[in-house]
């Protein structure tokens, strides 16, 4: 791991505050109270607490502000100037705590970003990027509303592809035969998964939690499919349909692969999908383009330390990239934790806290998480490391779609619940499990669950789940001791539901389920919050089978 400056960040008499100096003219953060950069008390914290007062912690308001500033960076696209003055603004505001030091690892990705500026905010706009014309004879080109551009998608300049439409419903598979030559239509599919499954790999839920039914969400669409498939088959474009209107997925940005495609693509709301695929039966022809920039750019994980009494870390582990209020928010509740651990007395610090505010998970070719959790898969043997706390997507409401009455398809609504929302403790942590569930007891949570993992277990394989669903994925299959959290909202990459997407108050309640099992288990003897990683470790290198850790190509196959 390549490390960039080391800064010792020296404390003045009063904390400093969680501000931004990054932008220019930029407005240094303001807590609820009103003093700059306060969140909760600004004094020490008394004695060695066991779980979080509220009183000395940031609001549901501090996290809401902390959130605001980070969508106000705009589309933070890996490697973008918005994604990395987002991440100077973190580093200042890390390096204001008393005693943490920063390092940086710096590496280069293939960057894609859309070309057009943004008319309403800084950076750049997804939206614009993507464009669509039919052509008829005899009439001038009608051009058709898009949701945007695919991300990753071929840039083609305003001069774009012609080429005659076809549709290929869901079940016939992208071939030579039926799109070399053409631009494939492509409705968007969501697998659904049954609640049963998440009962089935609990630990704990709610009492509220759905039983019945599906879950259903886009985000677990692997929406990279049909790109790679309509470039193989040398499709002239791709043009991939919600059941949605576009107004409410513009600017979806997803898939995040990170894979560079070989064919153009934009998103078409259900409205523009209808007309389409009736265009589509008689060969219309039309005209894609994609306008977007490709070029090789630096990025960086952030990582910042607070010292403890003993050199082992406890790692809190986020992303910074992201594209709405929801991807990435995990930040903001590791400002607030990072803000409270480092007002404790160093002796009720028994561990060093190592905050990760990593790169390019919107570019999981090169994703910084998985970077990271290679090193340390590295040290933990040494002892070096307790264990992992990954966190994303805090705070989010339900979404689903509906019947529309005024025209095909559906239509998003939110339902007035929580979206889902899960944690992950591995069985081989039992100390991690107990802390994890007696922290979301303790809490007004509502649809919470506790998960063991959620992919196909297999009883031969260390460990037996491989996935946590998000970010604790890399930690856990590389058998580390692993705490996740996350969930899948429609809002995830939609970036029109804004800040009504986020019910701040249970992002509140999230964090300080966070901060509660950190303080639970910062003295636990590291055998017990190994539990049984060290053997599964140990199997792993007498040649068991295990996690396979195959990142996304960054550039997609071409056709033969």
């Amino acid at each position: 791991m390549i490390l960039r400056r080391v800064i010792p960040a020296i404390a003045a008499s009063a904390l400093l505050a969680i501000s931004s100096l990054a932008q220019a003219n930029a407005e240094p953060f303001t807590g609820s109270t009103g003093s700059v950069g306060s969140l909760g008390s600004t004094g020490p914290v008394a004695g060695c607490p066991e779980s979080i007062d509220p009183a000395s912690f940031a609001t549901a308001d501090d996290l809401r502000d902390l959130n605001a500033k980070i969508a106000g960076f705009g589309l933070r696209s890996t490697a973008s100037a918005e994604h990395e003055s987002m991440i100077d603004w973190l580093e200042d505001s890390m390096r204001a705590l008393p005693g943490v030091a920063i390092d940086s690892d710096d590496y280069q990705i293939k960057r894609w970003q859309p070309s057009p500026l943004a008319s309403d905010g800084p950076g750049r706009d997804l939206v614009a990027a993507g464009k669509l014309a039919v052509l008829q004879p005899d009439a001038a080109p009608e051009v058709l509303r898009t949701a945007g551009a695919v991300p990753y998608s071929l840039p083609t300049g305003e001069e774009g592809r012609t080429a005659p439409l076809v549709y290929l419903p869901p079940g016939t598979a992208i071939t030579p035969e039926n799109s070399k030559g053409r631009i494939v239509i492509r409705d968007v599919q969501s697998p659904a998964v049954p609640y049963a499954t998440f009962a089935a790999f609990s630990h704990y839920m709610t009492p509220d939690f759905p039983l019945a039914g599906n879950y259903e969400r886009p985000f677990t669409a692997a929406l990279e499919t049909d790109p790679l498939a309509a470039g193989l088959a040398g499709a002239a474009g791709l043009i991939l349909a919600w059941n949605v209107p576009a107004e409410q997925i513009q600017g979806y940005f997803d898939p995040h692969t990170g894979t560079h495609f070989t064919v153009p693509a934009v998103w078409a709301g259900v409205d523009e999908a209808v007309r389409l695929k009736q265009l589509a039966e008689s060969g219309t022809e039309a005209k894609i383009s994609v306008l977007a920039d490709v070029d090789t750019a630096p990025t960086r994980n952030l990582i910042a330390t607070i010292p403890g009494q003993s050199q082992e870390r406890i790692v809190i582990n986020t992303h910074t990239d992201g594209a709405t209020w929801v991807q990435e928010n995990g930040s903001a509740a590791v400002l607030a934790l990072a803000q409270y651990l480092s007002r404790l007395p160093l002796e009720c610090r028994p561990r060093t806290y190592e905050f990760v505010f990593a790169s390019a998970h919107l570019h999981m070719s090169r994703e910084g998480t998985d970077r990271y959790a290679t090193e340390l898969d590295k040290e933990y043997d040494s002892g070096s490391v307790a264990f992992d706390f990954s966190v994303e997507h805090m705070g989010t409401r339900e979404i689903l779609p509906v019947d529309r009455t005024d025209g095909p398809g559906q239509r998003l609504e939110f339902t007035g619940v929580g979206e889902p929302y899960s944690w992950f403790a591995g069985s081989e942590g039992p100390a991690l499990v107990a802390a994890l569930v007696a922290a979301v007891k303790s809490h007004p949570l509502d649809r919470t669950a506790v998960l063991r993992g959620f992919d196909r277990p297999q009883p031969a394989r260390v460990p037996v789940f491989c996935s946590f669903g998000g970010l604790g994925t890399s930690f856990h299959n590389r058998l580390i001791p692993t705490i996740g959290g996350i969930s899948g909202p429609w809002s995830l990459w939609a970036p029109s539901f804004g800040a009504d997407a986020i019910d701040f108050e249970r992002m509140h309640q999230q964090t300080l389920v966070m901060g509660d099992t950190l303080l639970a288990l910062d003295s636990t003897p590291r055998e017990e919050l190994a539990g049984g990683y060290p053997a599964e470790r140990a199997a792993r290198a007498a040649g068991a089978q295990t996690c396979t850790h195959l990142l996304p190509p960054e550039d997609a196959p071409i056709p033969q």
